[in-house]
């Protein structure tokens, strides 16, 4: 007996084309509840009232009406909720020859072809088991699709800047397809505001090396000193005779020391000064390197509008997400995404951009660390709840769904669950989105060789619920990707 494959079965009220004249079942969804075993149909459960026989699409005595033999892949997308302009193969059914359709459309709430607003999605599986691979196939998609459409990818291991020859090459198959992908280092970034100034030297420990028992006074000390070199738009000011330096902001620093502790310096201010002769060197290196990133590279604010505003592709390379800097930076970005697709949207310009999120759990916890991660997880939390209406959509990566906070991991539409879903709170928060039926699902393919995953939500061309669970294995190459949508679908996809 060979493995059985599964073959979905579209329920509907009503008539029930190609599969049975007696519309008696007793749900309107899609669900893989038959395979075959030795080329026959094996039902899952029991067949209907009324006897139709439960089969497999791919089953070739499938014929039309007009008694002509109907291709499987035809039958299947006829019962896509969206037209056939809209669809898109990411990859096919486990165990079947059959593509699983997903929706590709705009996020711009001011489209009348879109889906009125943006869609968030979440890949979930350990690590290895393909949710990176996935991601890639489903960004390309829809980058191609709508071609307006704008990213922010980041980029902590190098899948993407610098994919190895087994992994797929997302921004070659982007640039062959007509997409401009622009590729950053944060290093190269720029940073604007006074207030990423002081966090960038308290993660750096910068007031071990100025002052003594500082941590107390620490966050007054450098808001007194700041004060003297930011805007009215809480810049840090980097040019022109109020510019910062080294030497004005130590002066500024100890001049602010009697205030901090309301007079009672007792020799605290010369103490300070004490200290940063011996530490000079090291003072001069840090505060240096804090300093350039507000002075050389890309505007952060610029990265974020050319993604928002002008649809572009960005790229950015951090390296490794063990760095705090690099995370800090990123946190920083997530934030400006948020606030500024807010402003557009309220001066009535909408945006139309995913922001990819990988390693989720650094930035929207279940449990933060400190108030500053807190802050950040709420900030990111109200933003995913927000900017669907703005046309901005959050795409979260992790290697487990108990990991992110409850309050985004409910917030995303569509879900992919790849292998490493065991644990006991994992399986709780995918039972929440895929029911019992869709978690049987899940313990079958994933026994599976292969990278299988289970997807659901508004992505999935199946059916008319969101709640549809379908078994599915992502193209393992874009030749595959290409070929399959451009027979089928005439999308025209180059490699």
């Amino acid at each position: 007996m060979k493995m059985g494959g599964f073959g979905p079965v579209i329920a509907a009220k009503g008539s029930i084309p190609y599969l049975s004249e007696i519309g008696d079942y007793e749900e309107a969804v899609a669900k893989p509840i038959a395979q075959q075993v030795n080329g026959s149909a094996a039902p899952l459960r029991a067949n209907p009232p009324s006897g139709s026989q439960i089969i497999s699409l791919d089953d070739t005595s499938l014929v039309s009406e007009e008694g002509k033999q109907v291709k499987p892949q035809t039958i299947f997308n006829s019962f896509a909720p969206e037209n056939e302009q809209f669809l898109r193969y990411p990859g096919s059914l486990v165990g079947e020859t059959i593509n699983v359709p997903i929706i590709c459309k705009s996020f711009n709430p001011n489209n009348e072809n879109g889906w009125g607003e943006a869609r968030h999605a979440i890949f979930l599986a350990r690590s290895g088991a393909g949710k990176t691979h996935a991601a890639k196939i489903m960004l390309a998609l829809y980058l191609l699709s709508t071609q307006t459409m704008g990213a922010f990818i980041p980029d902590g291991k190098g899948d993407f800047v610098r994919p190895s020859t087994r992994d797929l090459d997302l921004k070659k198959f982007l640039e062959a397809n007509g997409r401009n992908v622009e590729v950053t280092d944060i290093e190269n970034l720029r940073l604007e505001e006074a207030r990423q100034f002081e966090q960038l030297l308290s993660i750096k420990d910068f007031s071990k090396l100025i002052i003594t028992e500082a941590s107390d006074k620490w966050h007054l000390l450098i808001e007194l000193t700041l004060a003297e070199f930011t805007d009215e738009n809480g810049r840090l000011i980097v040019e022109g005779n109020d510019a910062i330096t080294l030497e004005r902001f130590l002066s500024r620093f100890n001049q602010s020391i009697p205030m901090a502790y309301s007079g009672k310096t007792d020799k605290k201010v010369e103490q300070a000064e004490q200290i940063q002769e011996t530490n000079i060197r090291r003072i001069q290196s840090v505060f240096q390197d804090v300093l350039k990133r507000f002075t050389q590279g890309i505007s952060l604010n610029d990265l974020v509008d050319g993604v928002l505003k002008d649809g572009k592709i960005y790229f950015l390379d951090i390296r490794s997400y063990d760095n705090p800097v690099n995370v800090f930076i990123l946190g920083s970005l997530y934030r400006r995404f948020r606030s500024r697709a807010s402003h557009l949207y309220y001066k009535k310009t909408y945006s139309n951009a995913i922001v990819y999120v990988d390693e989720a759990n650094r930035f929207i916890p279940q449990s933060p660390k400190d108030d500053e991660q807190k802050a950040l997880a709420q900030e990111l939390i109200d933003g995913i709840r927000t900017t669907r209406q703005y046309g901005l959509a959050w795409w979260l990566a992790d290697q487990r769904p108990s990991s992110i906070s409850k309050d985004a991991f409910t917030q995303m539409g569509t879900f992919f669950f790849g292998k490493g879903i065991t644990a006991v709170a994992d399986q709780v928060n995918m039972e929440s989105v895929l029911g019992k039926d869709g978690c049987n699902i899940y313990e079958y393919v994933i026994t599976m060789g292969g990278r299988p995953f289970v997807a659901c939500g508004q992505f999935i061309g199946v059916g008319s619920s969101e709640s549809v669970a379908v078994p599915m294995q992502f193209f393992n190459s874009w030749d595959a990707l290409a070929e399959q949508n451009n027979v089928t679908l005439d999308t025209e996809i180059k490699i």
